[in-house]
């Protein structure tokens, strides 16, 4: 059996996942997945700045927000990237997530991991149908 602080912090998954392709430029938020709580207060100021957002090579603004694990335990693994902008079309984004991030045992990433994803065409837009009686 494992000791806790002992067992390494790993990241699960992210939705969109890795290498999704045609995602849509209206998506608001990126939800990354870890198997240990990465949003409790004693790390959480920590770990908010090791997630970087690029549009090719361009780093862009985001906002890294969680939901505190006082409030729902079930989504004390996930934290959310929200890009300040929306997301342009036919474009591969990247995120990384920098090999300090910890969980609320003390356990750290150990290593960068590179989440990546190409969004589709511009989301269409329905046009207004204007009926006079």
């Amino acid at each position: 059996m494992a000791v806790p602080g002992q067992k390494p912090l790993n990241f699960v998954s992210s939705v969109p996942a890795n290498g999704a392709r045609n995602v849509s430029t209206r998506l608001k938020e990126i939800k990354l997945v870890f198997d240990k709580n990465v949003v409790n207060d004693l790390v959480w100021s920590n770990n908010r700045k090791q997630i970087r957002m690029f549009k090719g090579s361009e780093r862009i603004a985001i906002r890294v927000r969680r939901i505190p694990d006082t409030v729902d335990f079930s989504k004390r693994r996930n934290i959310y990237v929200r890009p300040v902008n929306a997301l342009a079309p036919n474009t591969k984004y990247t995120i990384v997530i920098l090999a300090d991030l910890t969980s609320k045992a003390g356990e750290k990433l150990g290593k960068s991991v590179v989440i990546s994803f190409t969004t589709g065409k511009k989301a269409a837009v329905t046009p207004t149908v204007v009926v006079q009686e």
